[in-house]
Parts: C-alpha cells; sequence; structure tokens
C-alpha cells in the first residue's frame, strides 16, 4: 500500500501537465478565428484579436513568439504598420540569440518534451518563418519610407536563411544521434524510429520541393533585388541585386518573362522607373495530428499509440496576376509557393518529429507498465492512471504562422504617366485601380487571404527616395541617388 501512495504521489506532479494541455487548444482556437476573419475580409478585427491575444502572452515563453508573429502580420494587412513594426520587433528580440551563437535545444526543455510532448518546447518559428519575419518587416519599413531600415531587414533575412544552411541541417543530424542512442538504450529498434509510409504519403501530396531546397526564398532575394534596383548608392548594390534576380530565376525559371527585363535593364546599365505588383493569395498551410499505432513490445502490449503533425494546404485562394496601365497590359507569374517552403522545410525536420515523439510514447508506456508492477494489489489504478497519462500527452505540435500568404505572385510594368495601374488576377476578379508616383519605382502590395468578394488589403511604396503619395518631402534615406522628375519617365544611369 505504501508502495501504491508513493506511485500516485509521482502522479499527482503531473497536473501541471494537464494544465499545459490547455496552452495547444487555447492557441489553435485563437489561430482558427484569425484564419476565419481573414478569409471573410475583417482585417480590422482580426488585428484586433491577434494583438490582444499577443499582449495577453508576453509573459508566457512557451507560445508567445508565434502570437506575436501572428499579431505582426495581422496588423500589416489591416494597414497598421507601426503596430506590425513593434509586434515583429518583440519576436525578433526574442529570436535574435538564435542567430548569433545561442544552442537551440536546451538539456531541460529536451527532457520535458521526450517525458510529456513536443507541445511544451518553447516555440522559437521556423527558418521559414524567421525569414520571412525579417522579409515582411522590410515591407513595413518601405511602406514608411525607411530605406536604411529596409535594407538591414532584407539583410538580416539573408542571414536567416544562411544560419538555416550552416546550422539547421548539422542540429537536425545531432538531434537524430542522440534519440537513436537513447532509444537503444532502451532497447527500442532503429525500424520503430523510421518515418512512417502513411506519413511519407502525405508529405509527397505536398507536390515538388526541390526549388525551396537549403530554406531558399525566392520573394526574399527579388525583394532584395529590385530594393537594391531602386535604391543603390554604389555598383556594389547593383551587382548584388544582379546576384538576386538570377538566383530568383534559377529556383524559379517559369519566373523569367518578370525578373528578366530587370535583369537586362541591370547589365546594360539604365534603368527606367518601374512600377511592380506582388499579389499575396490565400493563406499558409495548417498542421493537423495523424495518430499511428507504432510496433513497440513493451510488458503486455505490442504497440505504442503515437501522434504526429501532418501539413493540410488551405483551400479557397485565388490565382494568377495580370496588371494594366490602361494601355499596356502585363502578365505576372508565380514567385514562392509558401506551401512548398514549408513542407521543404517540414520534410527535414520530420525524421528528428518521429523519433522523438515514439521515444516519448515508449518511455511512458515503459513507466506505466513498470509502474503497475510494482504496485501489486494496485495495478489497476496505476494502469488507469497511466493510460490517462497517456491520452493527455499525446499530442502533435500544431503550432505554425497562419497568415501568412499561401502564394505569392509578382509582375512588372513601366510606371505609367497617369499614376494608375489596374490589378486583376488571371481570371478577371478585379483587385482595384491602384496609385503610384509617376516617374518613380513603384512596389504595389495587394493581399487577399480568402476569395469572397471582399475587398483585398492594399499598400503602395515608393521604392526609390521622393515624395511618397501620402507626404510632400523626401524620406530620410542617405540615398542621394537621382530619379527622373515626378512627370514623365526617364531612365536613370547605374552609379559607379
Amino acid at each position: 500500500m505504501a508502495r501504491l501512495k508513493t506511485i500516485l504521489c509521482r502522479t499527482a506532479g503531473f497536473g501541471v501537465v494537464f494544465l499545459a494541455m490547455g496552452c495547444q487548444s487555447g492557441y489553435r482556437n485563437s489561430a482558427a478565428g484569425l484564419v476565419s476573419l481573414e478569409r471573410q475580409g475583417a482585417y480590422v478585427a482580426a488585428a484586433d484579436l491577434a494583438a490582444e491575444e499577443a499582449r495577453n502572452h508576453l509573459d508566457d515563453e512557451t507560445d508567445r513568439v508565434i502570437f506575436l508573429l501572428e499579431a505582426g502580420r495581422t496588423a500589416q494587412i489591416a494597414g497598421r504598420v507601426d503596430d506590425s513594426i513593434r509586434f515583429y520587433e518583440q519576436a525578433y528580440e526574442i529570436i535574435r540569440p538564435f542567430l548569433d551563437s545561442e544552442a537551440e535545444a536546451r538539456v531541460t526543455e529536451a527532457i520535458t518534451t521526450t517525458v510529456v510532448n513536443q507541445t511544451l518546447a518553447e516555440y522559437r518559428g521556423t527558418p521559414v518563418e524567421r525569414i520571412m519575419l525579417s522579409t515582411l518587416q522590410a515591407l513595413n519599413r518601405l511602406m514608411m519610407g525607411e530605406f536604411d531600415q529596409a535594407r538591414i531587414e532584407l539583410n538580416r533575412a539573408r542571414d536567416w536563411q544562411q544560419d538555416a544552411v550552416d546550422k539547421a541541417s548539422k542540429e537536425i543530424e545531432r538531434a537524430e544521434k542522440r534519440l537513436e542512442k537513447k532509444a537503444g538504450s532502451e532497447g527500442i529498434s532503429r525500424k520503430a524510429l523510421k518515418v512512417p509510409s502513411e506519413l511519407r504519403s502525405i508529405q509527397e501530396s505536398m507536390g515538388d520541393l526541390t526549388p525551396y531546397a537549403d530554406w531558399r526564398n525566392p520573394f526574399t532575394s527579388w525583394l532584395r533585388g529590385i530594393f537594391l534596383m531602386a535604391n543603390a548608392v554604389d555598383s556594389g548594390d547593383l551587382g548584388n541585386a544582379r546576384f538576386d534576380l538570377r538566383e530568383v530565376i534559377s529556383m524559379m525559371p517559369s519566373f523569367e518573362p518578370v525578373a528578366g527585363p530587370d535583369l537586362a535593364a541591370l547589365e546594360s546599365a539604365s534603368l527606367t522607373p518601374t512600377t511592380w505588383v506582388v499579389f499575396m493569395s490565400g493563406l499558409a498551410p495548417e498542421y493537423e495530428e495523424y495518430r499511428l499505432d507504432i510496433p513497440i513490445p513493451i510488458g503486455n502490449v505490442n504497440y505504442v499509440a503515437a501522434a504526429f503533425p501532418v501539413l493540410k494546404s488551405m483551400k479557397g485562394s485565388l490565382a494568377g496576376l495580370v496588371i494594366s496601365d490602361g494601355d499596356v497590359e502585363s502578365e505576372g507569374a508565380l514567385l514562392a509557393n509558401i506551401d512548398a517552403m514549408v513542407a521543404a522545410d517540414f520534410e527535414k525536420r520530420l525524421p528528428v518529429i518521429v523519433m522523438q515523439e515514439v521515444l516519448s510514447m515508449a518511455l511512458k508506456t515503459t513507466a506505466t507498465w513498470a509502474a503497475s508492477q510494482a504496485a501489486g494489489d494496485g495495478s489497476g489504478l496505476v494502469n488507469l492512471i497511466g493510460i490517462v497519462y497517456q491520452a493527455a500527452t499525446t499530442a502533435a505540435d500544431l503550432r505554425s504562422w497562419r497568415t501568412i500568404p499561401k502564394n505569392i505572385y509578382a509582375a512588372r510594368i513601366l510606371t505609367p504617366d497617369a499614376g494608375f495601374v489596374t490589378v486583376r488576377t488571371s481570371e478577371g476578379r478585379e483587385l482595384g485601380d491602384m496609385e503610384v508616383v509617376p516617374g518613380a519605382f513603384n512596389l504595389l502590395v495587394v493581399t487577399l487571404p480568402g476569395s469572397g468578394p471582399h475587398a483585398p488589403s492594399t499598400q503602395s511604396i515608393r521604392l526609390d527616395p521622393g515624395p511618397r503619395l501620402d507626404e510632400n518631402t523626401l524620406p530620410e534615406s542617405g540615398n542621394t541617388s537621382e530619379v527622373g522628375s515626378s512627370g514623365g519617365r526617364n531612365e536613370r544611369s547605374i552609379p559607379g
């Protein structure tokens, strides 16, 4: 009886676990609410909800980053640029140490997530999300005319990508070796740690992931390229712009009709004021929980139940992009498939996710069986407690940045003297007439998370120094490159 009391007392300590189980459901409910509002075109309501959730979770180390990312993006879509900048800055400050040198995994955290589940790990953003964080923050800075800050953010985005290439693969490999060693010491076969064929089949349904190997993001490279075109202070900037556009074309050959003319202009040493349009369509994929029985004989059972995350694409988005100045029409192309980016990153991490979950469930099953054997007459109660505990702690980590787009399309046209560009989808859905600064380099950003009749979110950004649409003074940029007068289309010579 004393032995049973000891077991029950130890088990009672898991009460905090059941309390923590509510964290993931809280985030999932919040994310579902945001997605619903965004797809309805209720951008302000979504921003209000996300801001409230972010403020409520600032002291929650486990989930604060994901709430800040959602708050930053929804504020951006709602046109609250100042709020978006602040939320993104807060998220960046939390994850920045991992760009420098800090190890991604803490020993205590690794133990906790093996004993319980991966939802209790501190969320720090995936490499894809980190790159998008800095890229979208660059858009905010451009919207505010803060060119120096935009340059910093675009460089950070490239740093995140390089960091993933340099560190992530090695960390994944080290994690696999550590988990294999731990599993071996527990008598778990390597075969049981392999990614199940069911998960492989689901992952393969995400399509061709080749363009997004090594965490490459063509949207980031392209944005940096056109920014440097419009804001070059020396020949080095133009050289980097050429490199970025070539990189985009190598990743996305179908995008050559859009990026090719800009690359040719750079190589011919003469630039003409251009307006680029970006269409951010749909919403990023979500994770769903997929439960499987894994064959691992423990005590009197032959299988352990495990829960894994699987990706599911969001339906209901518009495709394609066509722009016009009233006389000339220009067709855009797909620049970035965020679904495929997320899937490519997930594919790299999936073996570790599977190993950790299988090991976690095997350890919990073993502990329950050992406790029931030790309990003697009280084994039935111990078994019941163990079953409840395993059920409560069998959960896949389903956190992801839900409000970034599904697909990003882009198009280009020489900046019209009339100062207006018409934007529509390839199937003819009108997205609006947008104002641009004549004689300048402009970037129009159109965001439509859903496919309903509601209006998109739009921003018009001047990419080169000069009066913006909302002001009559030069933004502080430190860039003195000359652009043609605002009344007509001039060519600009390349500096250096």
